[in-house]
């Protein structure tokens, strides 16, 4: 008779893992040895191939039979898609939240760009990059629709991993950044949906630019190496 492990432990292990995905400790299109990781984790195989099945689903980690476990490497068809996705659920989320509770929404908001300012002061580009992420997931988690964060859920972990690799180098993006991400909070406080709009069109597409073109020069790279 077959016996399941605990979920908390491969849940333990996916949670750890999409951090260091995240944080960049593992690169795009790394493979992930499923032996290493269970001796890291003191943990046997099972749980491990069962958190990368959870990442699998979150779009972090491909799986493919055969050859192994590595982490995603989007194409730029896949990066265009994904911006198209975040407008999309990220606006709507806004507008419910903002129908719910709109204090708190704005509350979480400015505790973030002030988090912001501090790491903009203190160059650090990880905190930077990580507050970014929890600026916009507040739309998403005060929005209180459970389909909506599940339908964020989809692309947020992909988004935070993009934005760490490829642009936390780039330290003029944060300053531009910075400067939007305030905007977003005028145009909350105002309620000004078709600014918001706006602005979160300029500022994905801008962002999935940097990211195709950053990808592209990995490309290129990695055939200068190879070739």
């Amino acid at each position: 008779m077959k016996i399941d492990l605990p979920k908390s432990l491969a849940q333990m292990v996916a949670t750890r893992l999409r951090k260091a995905i995240i944080d960049g400790e593992i690169g795009l299109g790394e493979n992930i040895a499923e032996e290493k990781l269970a001796e890291s984790f003191g943990v046997s195989r099972t749980p491990v191939r069962d958190a990368l099945i959870q990442l699998e689903q979150q779009g972090l980690v491909t799986i493919r039979p055969k050859r192994g476990s590595f982490v995603f490497m989007p194409t730029a068809e896949d990066v265009a898609m994904i911006c198209e996705y975040r407008k999309m659920i990220e606006v709507k989320a806004m507008q419910l939240a903002v129908a719910h509770d709109k204090e708190t929404l704005l509350t979480r908001l400015r505790h973030v760009v002030n988090d912001m300012d501090r790491a903009m002061r203190d160059n650090d580009s990880v905190g930077y990059g990580q507050l970014d992420t929890d600026f916009h997931q507040a739309f998403v988690d005060c929005a209180r629709n459970r389909y909506v964060t599940d339908a964020y859920a989809l692309v947020s972990g992909q988004v935070a991993a993009l934005r760490t690799h490829l642009t936390r180098p780039i330290e003029r993006l944060r300053e531009l950044s910075f400067d939007e991400h305030k905007m977003f909070v005028d145009y909350v406080r105002a309620e000004d949906f078709s600014a918001f709009q706006s602005l979160m069109d300029v500022h994905v597409d801008r962002t999935g630019e940097v990211y195709m073109t950053a990808l592209s020069d990995s490309a290129d790279e990695r055939i200068e190496l190879h070739g």
